[in-house]
């Protein structure tokens, strides 16, 4: 999992209030036949509902639910969920501001929990056959259970298909169990590590090249965290799938010196490319970790690179 720093993107999350607010909830709260008592909280807590913290978040939910009118009846679910109406903010039929306007605004290139799979944004226009590809949007917290936040921004986590339906589901994310992507940024406190440790035998084909996940914290919850995280979305599996992307840079160091790669850095220097541009020239992959959301692997391919002592 890779961290994307929401709260420094300000004008992402005003834009998306401000949005919601005009083309859905006011005429969404106004509308709605829930009683008084809740649909005032609602009103009173509106804008914190929308652009919270998970922690605000987890506040709000309890203190929502604790509420004497508040109940579980299908009834009252489904009139939560019809003023926070995400089925139909990702809807392609919509004109108004949706799915797809919050995940250009965005901008996040690759699954959060992964960072294998491209969840890149294509609309050319409003309308349906004008929107052709877009990130799913994962619900930190469960939106079946949690209808309250199913348009909170906080809780909508782009990710892909795989990882937000086939491996996650309906699998209910606390705060401190799981890793939340726009708050934890445990970038560093685990590493990918390749198993077997001698490059020339996977080159040979003599043994199958697996990845396994370091974890380097010595802090309890952290470490229960990123490792229930990486377990539940497999990522020591899912990644020893993706040998072939590894074996080329296995090549690479078997076949050229560290010096190589200094001489190569300063010639690239010369021609006044930054030290990141040569990396993302020659290993196809972010080496700042504030732009690995950009390109698949680029948490995976700069650990590796490290273990083989390509880069420092």
């Amino acid at each position: 999992m890779i961290h994307f720093d929401l709260a420094s993107k300000p004008k992402v999350i005003s834009i998306h209030f401000n949005s919601l607010y005009k083309d859905y909830l006011i005429e969404n709260i106004h509308s709605s036949t829930i009683n008084e008592e809740l649909k005032k909280f609602i009103e009173d807590n509106l804008y914190e509902i929308i652009t919270g913290t998970p922690e605000i978040l987890k506040k709000l939910n309890t203190r929502f639910k604790r509420l004497n009118s508040y109940s579980t009846s299908k009834i009252m679910q489904g009139k939560i969920r019809n003023i926070f109406d995400y089925k139909g903010f990702r809807k392609k039929s919509v004109t108004l501001y949706d799915a797809y306007d919050l995940a250009k605004n965005l901008g996040i290139r690759t699954c959060l929990y992964c960072n294998r799979m491209y969840t890149i944004t294509v609309a050319k226009g409003t309308k349906a056959n004008q929107k052709i590809t877009r990130p799913q949007f994962d619900h930190f917290f469960d939106q079946a259970k949690n209808p309250l936040l199913g348009l909170s921004i906080y809780n909508l986590i782009p990710s892909c298909t795989i990882c937000n339906s086939s491996l996650k589901g309906r699998k209910e994310f606390t705060l401190s169990s799981y890793m939340h992507p726009y708050i934890d940024n445990y970038i560093d406190e685990y590493t990918y590590r390749f198993i077997p440790h001698d490059v020339s035998s996977i080159l040979g084909g003599k043994s199958n090249l697996e990845v396994e996940i370091g974890i380097k914290t010595s802090q309890l919850s952290d470490l229960g965290k990123i490792k229930k995280t990486s377990e539940l979305f497999r990522l020591s599996e899912v990644m020893s799938g993706h040998s072939e992307e590894l074996r080329d840079l296995f090549d690479i160091r078997y076949r050229f010196s560290q010096r190589y790669f200094k001489e190569l850095f300063i010639t690239y220097h010369k021609l006044g490319l930054s030290y990141e541009d040569v990396y993302r020239i020659v290993f196809g992959v972010h080496l700042i970790e504030d732009h690995f959301n950009r390109r698949p692997f680029s948490k995976l391919k700069k650990d590796i690179l490290k273990e083989l002592n390509i880069i420092a």
